[in-house]
């Protein structure tokens, strides 16, 4: 579940961007950076419920659109709250003989290894348990919804048109990233999750 307005606060990259001067810093430049070729992966999560478990996870090359990871996850005992269920349609049936938590999080951690890691809300995925190693550095996350409302020009967080599934969201943030890159006139290539 990718909620478009949980926070108004915003997870940034610390590291590069707070040295770089804000002409460089610009929500195209930066969005430029991220679609360079092997620096960055774009993740989204479904969940049991807003504070809940991870049911879902998705990671694509951010540079190429390559799903890296795409797998339901078995949360065990945790059930899945009503709520979430008519967000992401995921039932309780569809999980049994998904692998559990510690084999999903082996395959993430060996995806993301050395790379940016950016969410459409940054803030969300991050809280869900994504640690411990280099998930857990917030330093290491981008997130693209911020991106996107500065580079509109609003202070709100502008909702993510995606499938409500882990990878759909994942490309449709992409989507949105590209659209970044390119500019006010840039039109991006549509996104589809096989």
């Amino acid at each position: 579940m990718t909620p478009s307005c949980m926070s108004e606060g915003a997870v940034t990259m610390a590291t590069e961007e707070e040295t770089m001067t804000a002409a460089e810093n610009g929500p195209r430049e930066w969005a430029m950076r991220m679609l360079t070729p092997g620096h960055a992966v774009i993740l989204d999560t479904e969940t049991s419920d807003l504070d809940g478990s991870i049911l879902e996870v998705a990671v694509i090359d951010a540079a190429t659109g390559a799903v890296l990871l795409d797998t339901l996850v078995d949360p065990g005992d945790v059930q899945i709250h009503p709520a979430a269920a008519a967000v992401h349609g995921i039932s309780a049936a569809q999980l049994i003989g998904a692998p559990g938590w510690p084999t999903v999080f082996s395959a993430l951690a060996a995806v993301t290894v050395d790379r940016v890691v950016l969410a459409y809300n940054a803030e969300f995925d991050q809280s869900h348990s994504l640690d411990p190693l280099h998930l857990a550095d917030t330093e290491r996350w981008g997130c693209v919804m911020v991106k996107r409302s500065q580079a509109e020009g609003v202070e709100k967080n502008i909702r993510l048109d995606g499938a409500h599934r882990a990878c759909g969201d994942a490309e449709a943030a992409r989507t949105v990233l590209q659209g970044i890159a390119d500019g006010p006139t840039g039109t991006p290539a549509p996104y589809s999750c096989a």
